[in-house]
């Protein structure tokens, strides 16, 4: 007589060889883009808008065409996928390694996600094959001053500012390269760059000097999204308060890690380090993790933090 075979006793891997279903397996956690310097993982968006599928469905017909590679990267920022665009850029460096926009965008993820040597090894270059352009300027001031130079950080920008009537940044300026003649043009160019530049004299002492760049800033200026600085520059001159200002943080208007940043650097100038280092502690827990006065403040932290030191106020 035969005898049925029982299938509530069968292996597991005979299971899998017929066929049957096994449990699905879990979803792979995400990678983190980088780690703040104070230890916390920061991790990109969804791309909501299909912005990098875009792309990338483009850049899959022609896979080395330099113009589809810098879009594909490009498509990246929105969402934080810094580490896919810092990958793109390194490709189009060994396509074409005289073209002085691929070290400008990775310079900037470089900053994004706190590895200031090699920012400010791109943008040196970048310097170097367009030494007229702004936001190359902008971004090495900026990885100069994250990473504690902060006279090197104002002479960029202060380079950068006197070139505003330079017949030569002049005739470079166009659509597709903002030269540091916006400085004259443009006052939303005009006012960041000053700011920062401002905030670059107060770390290295100047602070008459910073005065005298928030004087030569006029009112009544139409700065687009460049108002937190502009409102920074309006401090700077008593045409506004600190405490009002930090009252409206909530507001769209002002963004507590742009306008939070010039307000605690200038605690600093007069002697008020506990306020100072308050803000900072508040501006580095700003989700928006990519902020660039996000990362200056936790730069600042992260200088004067004691071994076994506490990690809030």
């Amino acid at each position: 007589m035969r005898r049925a075979l029982c299938c509530c006793v069968l292996p597991l891997w005979f299971a899998a060889c017929v066929g049957q279903p096994s449990a699905p397996e879990a979803p792979a956690a995400p990678r983190p883009e980088a780690t703040s310097l104070l230890g916390e993982r920061l991790f990109a968006r969804e791309d909501t808008l299909g912005e990098i599928a875009a792309a990338d469905s483009a850049l899959a017909l022609a896979p080395n065409d330099i113009e589809l590679l810098i879009a594909a990267a490009r498509a990246r920022r929105s969402s934080w996928h810094y580490r896919d665009e810092i990958a793109l850029c390194t490709k189009v460096i060994g396509l074409a390694p005289d073209d002085w926009r691929p070290y400008r965008f990775r310079g900037h993820r470089y900053i994004s996600v706190r590895e200031f040597e090699n920012a400010i090894a791109d943008l040196e270059k970048a310097r170097l094959l367009a030494p007229f352009n702004w936001d190359v300027s902008y971004h090495l001031g900026l990885a100069y001053f994250v990473s504690g130079r902060f006279a090197d950080a104002g002479a960029a920008w202060l380079r950068c500012i006197g070139l505003g009537n330079d017949a030569r940044a002049r005739a470079a300026d166009s659509d597709t390269f903002r030269s540091c003649a916006r400085n004259a043009s443009d006052p939303g160019s005009r006012v960041a760059m000053t700011e920062w530049a401002a905030r670059a004299l107060i770390r290295t002492g100047k602070t008459a000097a910073a005065e005298q760049l928030a004087m030569a800033i006029p009112d009544g200026l139409e700065v687009g999204e460049n108002l937190s600085y502009y409102t920074n520059l309006l401090l700077a001159r008593g045409a506004r308060r600190a405490d009002e200002v930090l009252a409206q943080v909530s507001d769209s208007t002002y963004r507590l890690e742009t306008v939070g940043y010039g307000i605690a650097t200038r605690y600093l100038a007069r002697g008020d380090t506990v306020a100072a280092r308050a803000l900072f502690w508040q501006i580095a827990a700003d989700p928006w993790w990519p902020g660039f006065g996000r990362i200056a403040a936790e730069a600042e932290l992260a200088r004067t933090a004691r071994p076994g030191a506490a990690k809030n106020p």
